[in-house]
């Protein structure tokens, strides 16, 4: 990952929850849980890792539907941003969470084994990553055979209304966005629409994935792609 990408959550940590529920109109909160959803398999006892874990949300959300259904899960949290993962661990001591291990770690080179967990999720990082064929390769080299991927992503609109409605909607996000810090929500917008989901899906593909599936979430401008080693 690269020092941009690290300076620009540093600068946002603070806001980044709030300042995303309020951008996203509240819906960032819905992606997450699914997300989380997708991440309770058949299994009753199993190990995820939650790449690019920014503030914790998503482990959270898998740490409270696993206990709901009554599965013994042990999570794995990673961020290469140690400011996004003080705001984690608070969150997590603060809803007294006892099965999330945090870790800082680059997604493009990951410090766990191989063919060691079940699940792996990532949220909002693929536009982030300086080369999404080596964090497909790590994803690879983490999971277990058979194991489960979710990737929750943001993109440019497939349909055309909504994709004319979020380039009016991030002009006035920049401006103001810049009132907060001018790099990161320039970069911000400027990342969502010009990442390609499909290019996306077909990198997997030529991993080796399969059972690839791509689903677009409320609004359009974000996905999630799911797959199996």
């Amino acid at each position: 990952m690269s020092k941009k990408i690290f300076n620009i959550f540093s600068s946002i940590a603070d806001v980044y929850d709030v300042v995303g529920h309020l951008f996203s109109f509240g819906i960032d909160g819905l992606w997450r849980e699914m997300t989380a959803r997708e991440a309770l398999i058949e299994k009753s006892s199993y190990k995820i890792l939650d790449v690019a874990t920014g503030t914790g949300s998503i482990a959270i959300d898998i740490a409270k539907k696993a206990k709901k259904a009554k599965k013994q899960v042990e999570i794995t949290a990673v961020d290469f941003n140690k400011d996004m993962l003080r705001l984690a661990e608070e969150k997590i001591n603060k809803r007294k969470i006892n099965n999330i291990c945090i870790k800082a770690e680059d997604a493009m080179k990951l410090d766990e084994p191989d063919c060691y967990y079940d699940v792996v999720t990532a949220g909002f990082l693929l536009r982030n990553v300086d080369d999404t064929k080596i964090f497909a390769d790590e994803l690879k080299r983490v999971l277990k055979k058979t194991g489960k991927f979710i990737l929750l992503g943001m993109g440019k609109p497939q349909n055309k209304l909504l994709n004319m409605f979020f380039k009016v909607y991030f002009i006035l996000l920049r401006l103001v966005g810049s009132s907060i810090d001018k790099t990161a929500y320039r970069w911000l917008t400027y990342s969502i629409m010009a990442f390609d989901r499909n290019k996306m899906l077909n990198i997997l593909k030529d991993k080796g994935f399969k059972d690839l599936k791509i689903k677009n979430l409320p609004f359009h401008i974000a996905f999630i792609i799911t797959g199996i080693k």
